[in-house]
């Protein structure tokens, strides 16, 4: 991913780890590729904290760029279409705050919460995205260095499943990328692809690049791919 737009979709399984049995990896109709995690609703109490050791989490894998704004969202769905089934805790590797402090990090107890319902009284229906701000914006990410982050996302409330988040330094840093509800939004990958690519980042920072190269070389057997970076 390139690092200003990050977009993980549940089905990538090279991306996402499931830990533990709470969460299965469902194909369900409207989901991103049709595939989702899922967290099913099992009538347990709301957890008040994040755990630092849970027994059941998943873990996303992305790169991330030191010292840029990102906005985290996740697009979810309430099983049964109930504020009850509509949140869960999310935790970083090495998320800071814009003051450098270390936020929301994996093996505490300290989490962002992120709640599909967009203020009391907002309800939910189907498919929505948000963020971890209730009824506002939530507060920007930030990572204490470039390169490989990991997201951790453990249960609040049981009954959540979610099958994309994105996290954006430029299209999706002010605007949401799709309703609260009645969601019909696909966020495509934000690689760039063909023979020439180009990309301009919103935000100053050190970005990691990740390149893959992919030659099939023909029907003579000899590599005929050029790669150049400037």
């Amino acid at each position: 991913q390139w690092g200003d737009e990050v977009v993980v979709g549940a089905g990538d399984t090279s991306a996402t780890t499931i830990v533990g049995s709470a969460w299965t990896r469902v194909s369900t109709s409207g989901a991103a590729g049709g595939v989702a995690l899922h967290n099913p609703d099992k009538a347990a109490a709301k957890a008040t904290t994040a755990g630092a050791a849970p027994a059941s989490y998943v873990d996303v894998r992305f790169y991330a760029a030191a010292g840029v704004p990102y906005r985290l969202w996740f697009r979810m769905k309430a099983q049964g279409d109930s504020y009850t089934n509509d949140s869960m805790f999310v935790q970083f590797s090495g998320a800071v705050t814009s003051t450098g402090a270390a936020a929301n990090r994996i093996g505490t107890s300290s989490a962002a919460i992120v709640i599909l319902e967009e203020g009391s009284g907002g309800g939910v229906s189907g498919w929505g995205w948000n963020d971890d701000g209730y009824g506002t914006l939530g507060a920007p990410v930030y990572f204490a260095t470039s390169g490989l982050q990991t997201l951790r996302v453990q249960q609040r409330e049981d009954g959540i499943m979610w099958d994309q988040l994105v996290l954006s330094a430029g299209t999706f840093f002010s605007a949401r990328p799709g309703l609260t509800r009645a969601d019909a939004t696909v966020i495509a990958p934000q690689e760039g692809q063909g023979m020439v690519s180009s990309h301009i980042y919103p935000s100053a920072g050190t970005y990691p690049i990740r390149l893959t190269v992919t030659d099939d070389k023909g029907a003579t057997g000899a590599a005929f791919t050029t790669v150049v970076i400037r």
